[in-house]
């Protein structure tokens, strides 16, 4: 059951694999969790195609 205020979302097992392999191995990229990789990476995307300013 998702947190209140939150939804879920389903990752094919080798994207959500590889993705948290990237958080825990590049401490750089300031990461602290698969969720924060991803909603940030749906930002860009969003802005991308144009449906929000950045």
């Amino acid at each position: 059951m998702p947190v209140k205020g939150y939804d879920s979302v389903n990752l094919p097992s080798g994207l959500y694999k590889k993705v948290k392999t990237v958080i825990k191995n590049r401490n750089e990229l300031g990461y602290r969790s698969i969720t924060e990789f991803v909603a940030e990476s749906v930002r860009h995307r969003l802005v991308e195609i144009g449906e929000t300013a950045p």
